[in-house]
């Protein structure tokens, strides 16, 4: 990992979904915005083997920070934390496009320049970052857009169309 990489990029894990980063920050802050990560497992009933990722990517988008054996609320997590439900998805759906997590941001950018992309495109592009492609990362990927509020399947499932325009309001 280069340090000042600005174009840096990182992939969402296949078996992470939004409810899973918003309930660690939604937790740590009950806690009073530190605490031991196995007390947080402890209060999400979170998988052993998922919170060490769902801790990662909170930590890449700038939400936590994980240091000395403790986690930490940063400010944009406190914000996510206290945020309505529509300006917490705003909120997220700025730091994935910011921080450029793929295959979230690719597939967005795609769609800004076109409104839409046909199912099999998606699956490609969904396809080029994971080495292991099954229609559980497709759909986690979909949730991930819809909650996000950035993209969904058509009507008739058969493309993906833009939700959220670039600086978008809602």
């Amino acid at each position: 990992m280069s340090t000042g990489d600005t174009d840096k990029r990182v992939l969402v894990p296949r078996d992470i979904l939004p409810d899973h980063i918003v309930g660690l920050v939604e937790s740590l802050y009950s806690l009073g915005g530190r605490a031991d990560p196995m007390h947080i497992g402890d209060l999400t009933g979170e998988s052993i083997a998922l919170l060490p990722k769902v801790i990662d990517v909170a930590e890449t988008l700038g939400l936590v920070k994980y240091e000395n054996g403790y986690l930490t609320l940063e400010e944009p997590g406190r914000k996510v934390a206290e945020a309505d439900p529509k300006r917490l998805r705003k909120l997220l759906r700025e730091l994935v496009i910011e921080k450029k997590v793929e295959p979230l941001h690719e597939i967005y950018e795609m769609l800004v320049k076109r409104k839409s992309i046909p199912r099999g495109e998606l699956t490609r592009v969904i396809e080029k970052h994971y080495k292991r492609m099954d229609e559980g990362v497709a759909r986690n990927i979909l949730v991930w857009g819809a909650y996000l509020g950035m993209f969904k399947l058509s009507e008739d499932d058969s493309e993906v169309v833009l939700l959220a325009s670039p600086r978008s309001k809602g």
